[in-house]
């Protein structure tokens, strides 16, 4: 399985995934990536390029929660998902899954306006230090839109070492760009989705694991996602990805996803809800 620079000596990944996976299990067997039709497009966003990609189904089971406190975000920035799961026991279940939206350009974030969201690993995790009130935020893009209110309900404030003002929000006024890339350094959420991570599980200290794009599923992601047969649209295969020379030098197509309509996907979807539709 490829994890590449993500991936650490099992030895340090054991001190803080020992509760998610048994280090002596074998690899779990990588799951397949998506077709070709399932890709990244570039957009002209107000007048700015950004990325997008087709919307997936949001997955929300919070009666699954067992201990909040326990409770950690993963995000991926290859597959545009962020993940809440909770380790209860041998298992590390999933309990929720968002679209979300990351920094324009791919790679780790080394400076501030570089348009690159942080990633670390798994044994320096970066953590939620505010829940804050973002209702009233506002921020000028610079694309001849003003000032506007841009953070949904909350901002989720991580500390990111090297780096200040990195969060994860909601997208106000820029709902479209969820999922893709368009924002700052920044992980954006629907606004809807926003509130439902902010309030159903986020805490202060709680810690918060982003992949970098070349990253490939956890073990212990597989064996969840295989357990509660859960079903995603974008596992994308890093090679056919766009870079960051690709995305500058793009045309800019329709911001339509041409392959076909997902005005229905992006429903926040109950656990009965998805294990009849699953059936």
């Amino acid at each position: 399985m490829l994890l590449n620079k993500f991936f650490i000596p099992a030895a340090a990944l054991a001190v803080v995934v020992a509760f998610a996976t048994n280090m002596n299990d074998k690899p779990e067997k990588p799951f397949p990536y998506s077709d070709n039709e399932v890709r990244e497009f570039v957009v002209n966003d107000h007048g700015k390029k950004a990325v997008r990609i087709a919307p997936d189904v949001t997955l929300n089971f919070p009666e699954l929660m067992k201990n909040r406190n326990k409770c950690f975000i993963l995000m991926s920035k290859k597959d545009y998902y962020l993940y809440v799961y909770e380790p209860q026991g041998t298992d590390t279940v999933m309990l929720a899954r968002f679209d979300c939206c990351f920094g324009l350009k791919k790679g780790n974030k080394q400076k501030r306006g570089d348009m690159k969201t942080p990633h670390c690993t798994f044994d320096n995790p970066f953590t939620i230090s505010q829940i804050q009130d973002a209702s009233s935020w506002t921020h000028n893009f610079g694309d001849g839109r003003g000032t506007i209110k841009a953070y949904g309900n909350y901002f989720l404030r991580l500390v990111t070492p090297g780096h200040s003002g990195i969060g994860i929000h909601g997208s106000t006024n820029n709902a479209e760009s969820v999922p893709g890339r368009a924002s700052e350094g920044c992980i954006r959420l629907r606004d809807a989705d926003i509130i439902t991570l902010a309030k159903t599980y986020a805490f202060k200290g709680m810690k918060v694991y982003i992949k970098d794009e070349l990253a490939e599923d956890m073990p212990f992601e597989i064996r969840a996602m295989r357990k509660q047969n859960v079903l995603r649209l974008r596992h994308l295969d890093p090679q056919y990805t766009l870079t960051n020379d690709q995305i500058q030098n793009a045309t800019v197509q329709n911001t339509n996803y041409s392959r076909q309509n997902f005005s229905a996907a992006n429903r926040n979807m109950t656990l009965e809800q998805y294990q009849n539709t699953n059936k």
